[in-house]
């Protein structure tokens, strides 16, 4: 009876003290959409992909995406599930930002970019495929904080880690 006394106390004392703390709803997904269901190998794909507050606090966001490897990546598998590979490197390495690079996103609010590249940048061949993009800050919380002197607003960081999109289907032909 005691240890479950003891227990039940330190969940007591732990939900009192958690409302003191700052907690925030700020939560962000990622949206992918092409205008087409259908592009040719010699074509551009046209994408478009959407950052969006989907939670109830307002979110601090950069404006740039940065592409490539740990920033914002477009991944693309054949119909078996087999993630395709290809000769193109994404690799954008965006400049420094600037306090005017950031948007305060209230809720419901989003910030999108169109893609276009070609065809043969995501897949070497005809086929159906499945596009997904997977989003990560490049900035980290500090530097943000520290550096660029952002307000106290909750701030999408490298640290929260990667936001992976919707799939979407895509044929290509030859």
């Amino acid at each position: 009876m005691k240890p479950t006394l003891g227990a039940l106390l330190v969940l007591l004392v732990t939900a009192v003290s958690v409302p003191a703390q700052r907690t925030t709803n700020a939560q962000l997904g990622v949206r992918l959409r092409s205008d087409k269901d259908s592009y040719s190998l010699r074509e551009e794909i046209h994408l478009e992909i959407i950052r969006e507050n989907t939670g109830a606090d307002q979110l601090l966001v950069c404006r740039q995406w940065g592409w490539g490897i740990a920033r914002t990546e477009v991944h693309v598998f054949d119909a078996t599930g087999k993630e395709v590979q290809t000769d193109f490197l994404a690799d954008e390495l965006p400049p420094p930002p600037q306090p005017y690079d950031f948007v305060l996103l209230s809720s419901g609010d989003f910030i999108g970019t169109s893609l276009k590249e070609p065809a043969k940048h995501f897949v070497t061949k005809p086929g159906d495929y499945e596009f997904v993009v997977k989003y990560s800050s490049y900035l980290s919380e500090s530097y943000a904080r520290e550096v660029m002197k952002m307000p106290n607003d909750p701030f999408w960081s490298r640290e929260r880690g990667a936001i992976l999109s919707n799939r979407i289907k895509l044929h290509v032909t030859e």
